[in-house]
């Protein structure tokens, strides 16, 4: 019985052993294997060299830091194709709840009649069955603009 328990220990223990590793840019991968020339990989903030050493020597070990490197994250240009899709889609592409239809015009030339203002006031503060900024509550004000111009576009 002590071997299968033992078998059965090593099987977990091979089944959710790590496979891998996620590590951040710019930020130090704690565990990181030492790559083949016996430096850190990249994303570390430290660089370790070991020399291999005769018999009789003591083993030396640098260990050189540098400054982490900033890097600025890229700007994404917001796509309203796509976050129409993925927020506004489910009600404007079937009418759900009332809401007017993509491609509609004379319905959206209805509700630009009383003014971008008031049509944005109800996009960021919602209206009927449409919440506060619709489903994308990530967006900013000028994201939502540019959803509202594309929808009008179509």
């Amino acid at each position: 019985m002590l071997v299968s328990t033992q078998l059965a220990t090593q099987s977990i223990s091979e089944n959710i052993k790590p496979v891998g590793q996620v590590c951040l840019a710019d930020q130090p991968c704690v565990g990181s294997p030492i790559d083949a020339d016996g430096s850190i990989p990249v994303g570390s903030t430290s660089s370790i060299t070991i020399e291999p050493i005769s018999a009789g020597e003591e083993p030396t070990i640098a260990l050189t830091e540098t400054a982490p490197v900033a890097v600025e994250p890229e700007s994404v240009a917001f796509d309203a194709a796509a976050t129409y899709q993925m927020s506004c889609f489910a009600c404007h592409g079937t009418g759900a709840a009332g809401a007017p239809l993509l491609g509609e015009a004379e319905v959206w030339e209805e509700k630009l009649a009383k003014g971008i203002e008031e049509m944005m006031a109800n996009v960021i503060n919602g209206i009927n069955a449409m919440p506060a900024r619709g489903l994308c509550a990530s967006c900013s004000d000028d994201d939502l603009k540019a959803l509202v111009d594309y929808i009008i576009s179509q």
